[in-house]
């Protein structure tokens, strides 16, 4: 019992790593060409280093703000406290659910994230917006003062972006207090049936049911899609065709090959979601663009320039707004 006992308090008083490494995820341990450093300059504190051995989080200087989860492409940085499904589930089961933060425990919330910091990311606050379309409200009351306020320069970046995918959306940043609508579950067991009931005939826990069938990382062998990805695609079944084309040209990656390609394949192994594939018939890969998250791996790999990434120009951006005026008309289910 007492070796038990010194085991526990051993363990509660040794610093935990806030974000772990998988390195079969990370593009710069695949593929030393590929020179990535977007979690190297996104941390504030220098906690993340590459080393001789690769990627290093030193669990001392990691203040947990998250957000190189938000920056790594293929989610090679993990929080073990973070539970995206759960945290979802939670909030579903309130009419206006508050998303909040793990370190201030004293704010109302329904569901908690370690930091606020991983929605700084374009396709986590889409896919919020997309579950909750009754309306959502993160908590963001108590992170000016807070030391890891940094990272309302980037969540507050990717909800201005979030109106490009869906201007209709419901999630709604909330830094006062007096603008904080929180409800706890008083609802008596029949008012709760009928709320699902209600609910259930449109939205959310329709979403969440779904959700939860298939939101299995997809597997390709050795590859992986980032969850986020995984139940964004999901998500995005939700909203015409024109919706959806708009999102993947905005957000998912675009891969080409040029007539230098020698079809070696290479691009096919090192790809670490799986987006690029091999075709028979000694012809170029095919390439799936759902599953691209522009991580630049293949690119930079190729020697002889045979692949190209490209995102959406500007004028391509325009041009679709002009032809796709009235895109988010169409009815959600």
């Amino acid at each position: 019992m007492i070796p038990s006992l010194g085991s526990h308090a051993l363990k509660a008083l040794t610093p935990q790593t806030a974000v772990t490494v998988d390195c079969s995820r990370c593009v710069r341990h695949r593929c030393k060409r590929n020179e990535c450093r977007k979690c190297l300059d996104i941390c504030p504190v220098g906690a993340i280093t590459w080393e001789v051995h690769g990627l290093q989080v030193s669990s001392n200087l990691c203040t947990r703000c998250l957000r190189c989860m938000a920056v790594c492409p293929t989610a090679a940085l993990q929080s073990p406290e973070l539970s995206l499904l759960q945290a979802v589930v939670d909030l579903a089961a309130h009419p206006e659910p508050v998303l909040g933060c793990q370190l201030q425990s004293d704010t109302e919330a329904h569901a908690r994230f370690p930091c606020l910091g991983t929605l700084a990311n374009s396709e986590s606050m889409l896919l919020f917006a997309l579950i909750f379309v009754e309306g959502i409200q993160i908590n963001l009351i108590c992170c000016q003062d807070c030391p890891r306020g940094h990272i309302l320069e980037g969540v507050h970046t990717a909800h201005a972006r979030l109106a490009e995918f869906m201007p209709d959306h419901k999630v709604k940043l909330v830094s006062e207090q007096k603008n904080l609508k929180y409800q706890l579950a008083s609802l008596s067991r029949r008012e709760l049936f009928g709320f699902f009931r209600e609910r259930s005939k449109r939205s959310t826990m329709v979403m969440v049911e779904r959700l939860q069938v298939n939101s299995r990382i997809q597997s390709y062998g050795s590859k992986q899609v980032p969850l986020v990805r995984t139940m964004l695609l999901k998500a995005m079944e939700t909203r015409s065709e024109t919706q959806q084309q708009w999102i993947c040209g905005q957000l998912f990656g675009q891969v080409s090959f040029t007539t230098d390609c020698t079809i070696c394949g290479g691009c096919v192994g090192v790809c670490p979601t799986g987006a690029i594939g091999p075709e028979e018939d000694k012809s170029p890969p095919v390439f799936d663009r759902n599953l691209c998250v522009g991580c630049d791996t293949c690119q930079a790999f190729c020697r002889k320039q045979g692949v190209q990434l490209a995102g959406s120009s500007q004028k391509h951006a325009t041009s679709l707004a002009l032809s796709y005026k009235r895109p988010w008309s169409d009815p959600l289910y």
